[in-house]
């Protein structure tokens, strides 16, 4: 799709800079709840990068966000380093960091594409979901082989996404809300198997065109604040004033390996997770086991390898150079 005068392309860091100090990315210690199917997740990857860099000395974490995984995984190596593109997220993992008390992590904005430490620096890197929003995939992972040390590993996690868009998402979604401002905002995701890839489009109507008035004069739209529709971006885009949108490329087993062994990288393991928190819910276990969620994630990490990636929502990559 050509630029036109009325859209605006922004990088995923922008995106997760705005996110930063929202419910998900909030500055407060993180509670894992039972009744919540991500953090099962998030405890199952916390177990995960444990069991592939512990006794590490030294530690990137690219992407590190608010600090997840470092400030879970301190313990159990020398020292990490967190960057991430976003200053409101670092701001936040930084505060994190105060309130923890570990003394063996720092965190500083950084770019993936362009790492500013010397040539074998590390040994190991960990990506936790930072992989897909790299707008230049190759160049980072030839940065990643350059600070990496001798045998140094790659522990890497991201969503499986031809899992996604045939299990649980999608390919097109469309939804108008009125803020408390007064503007009429539309928001459309588009989702592609082929190429993988989700494109985001967020976009302010003009109230003087004929879909503004239109939406004006729906009275369950003025009051419920929202209206999900079929309108394509194509047939939106004449009554906005502007649009804003966003590309990610998406990744499965078949992809994410080739991306790493294209850019030489060795001994590449994809294995599978996310599962455990669907499996309770299917038994109407989820509450009786909450007690038990540390031990039952620390169960999945152990048997991910024997879980085939393509019938999992989640990847786990591990790999040297």
């Amino acid at each position: 799709m050509k630029d036109r005068p009325i859209y605006r392309k922004v990088e995923q860091w922008e995106i997760y800079d705005r996110m930063a100090g929202s419910s998900i990315y909030a500055d407060t210690d993180k509670k894992f709840l039972p009744s919540e199917r991500y953090d099962w997740t998030l405890l199952t990857e916390i177990e995960l990068f444990i069991n592939a860099v512990k006794g590490c000395k030294k530690v990137l974490d690219i992407g590190c966000g608010i600090g997840h995984p470092s400030l879970n995984i301190a313990e159990d190596v020398g020292s990490i380093i967190g960057i991430d593109k976003s200053e409101r997220m670092i701001e936040i993992a930084k505060n994190r960091l105060r309130k923890s008390g570990a003394n063996n992590i720092v965190f500083e904005v950084g770019d993936a594409e362009s790492l500013k430490f010397s040539d074998k620096s590390f040994d190991a890197i960990i990506l936790c979901g930072s992989l897909a929003t790299f707008s230049d995939k190759k160049k980072s992972l030839q940065e990643i082989k350059r600070v990496l040390k001798k045998k140094g590993k790659v522990a890497c996690i991201e969503a499986n996404w031809q899992y996604q868009l045939t299990h649980e998402r999608r390919f097109h979604e469309g939804n108008f809300r009125f803020t408390e401002k007064g503007l009429i905002r539309y928001r459309y995701v588009r989702r592609l198997l082929h190429p993988h890839k989700e494109i985001d489009y967020r976009c302010i109507i003009d109230q003087k065109s004929v879909l503004g008035k239109k939406l004006l004069s729906d009275r369950h739209f003025l009051k419920h604040k929202t209206l999900k529709t079929e309108m394509s971006i194509e047939e939106v885009e004449p009554h906005c004033t502007e649009i804003e949108y966003d590309e990610q490329e998406k990744l499965d087993p078949e992809t994410i390996t080739r991306l790493f062994a294209e850019n030489g990288f060795k001994d590449i393991v994809v294995s599978g997770y996310g599962v455990m928190y669907d499996l309770l819910n299917s038994a109407g276990l989820v509450n009786k086991m909450a007690p038990y969620m540390k031990e039952l994630s620390k169960a999945e990490a152990g048997i991910s390898r024997f879980l085939h990636p393509l019938k999992t929502e989640m990847l786990f990559l591990t790999c040297k150079v």
